[in-house]
């Protein structure tokens, strides 16, 4: 049975750990906003909403009617508010899409996403650990989130350096020996 846990646990770390690999790449582009050049934001900017696109697709589409179908009552009020922040940051990069860079507005506009995205990225990151302990059906929702995603983005899925294969149980086989081989954790 302990090895049954371990299995649920992998595959729902899977996922939470490309969510937080987007996160950390979200992060590193706002930071590149915010120390360069004004001719250099609007393509930092689409990389950013390119990112945020697939991801946001992601989580409405799949990881998050599945996770609220396994969460505890208790935790709802949190994915509400989840959801809720995913749906202005989802608001703001269509405003942006359809922004000219040289409008006086968008500065301000990719201000407001950075505060929007970091705000969700929090309070998401107190939702992760409550949808890990889920019983849900993880190698369904890890081989969907990975063809979604390939499908949406037009090319293969990495994570930690690794091909992500959509197979979710040699996704995560891999996965495991990447992170096996990380001193620290």
């Amino acid at each position: 049975m302990a090895n049954q846990a371990q299995t649920i646990e992998a595959r729902a770390t899977f996922i939470t750990l490309m969510l937080r690999e987007d996160h950390r790449n979200l992060r590193q582009l706002f930071e590149q906003f915010d120390n360069t050049t004004m001719t250099k934001k609007p393509e930092i900017v689409r990389e950013a909403l390119a990112v945020l696109e697939v991801h946001t697709r992601l989580k409405e589409e799949l990881i998050y009617p599945a996770w609220r179908e396994h969460v505890h009552e208790q935790s709802l009020d949190l994915m509400d508010e989840v959801r809720e922040t995913l749906h202005i940051v989802h608001a703001l990069v269509n405003a942006l899409k359809n922004m000219d860079p040289e409008d006086k507005r968008y500065e301000s506009m990719c201000t407001a996403l950075r505060d929007q995205v970091t705000h969700h990225i929090n309070e998401e990151g107190k939702m992760f650990p409550l949808a890990e302990q889920t019983d849900l059906d993880w190698e369904r929702l890890t081989t969907h989130v990975v063809q979604r995603r390939q499908s949406l983005e037009q090319k293969p899925l990495w994570l930690l350096g690794v091909p992500v294969i959509v197979n979710a149980r040699e996704t995560v086989r891999a996965t495991r020996a990447v992170l096996s081989g990380r001193s620290g954790g």
